[in-house]
């Protein structure tokens, strides 16, 4: 083993780089909820879905608090939140849906 022809052509290799921060979307995703929390009422499901676009769900039980949602979404973090919809939830009878797209 020539251990010296080996140490001159190390400045050739490149180290093999690891992933970059794995955690970005987690991380905005984290930080869109805290936002979106405070405009929720406490007992509000917020979940995000992906088909395609992302996009946003909001689980409320009152219909005023759908009011207030659908009211306040669009200027909320720069006005990612478009093409807002409501509609009754799947699994939890008693709860209104605010869906809409998230464009980051």
């Amino acid at each position: 083993m020539n251990i010296g022809h080996e140490s001159s052509k190390s400045g050739d290799i490149q180290p093999i780089r690891g992933p970059q921060r794995t955690m970005a979307i987690s991380e905005e995703l984290g930080r869109l909820t805290r936002a979106l929390r405070e405009i929720c009422p406490p007992d509000g499901v917020i979940s995000f879905e992906y088909k395609g676009a992302l996009h946003l769900h909001i689980d409320v039980r009152r219909l005023e608090d759908v009011n207030n949602i659908e009211s306040m979404l669009p200027s909320l973090c720069g006005g990612i939140f478009h093409g807002i919809r409501r509609g009754m939830t799947a699994h939890h009878s008693f709860f209104h849906r605010i869906s809409s797209l998230v464009s980051l």
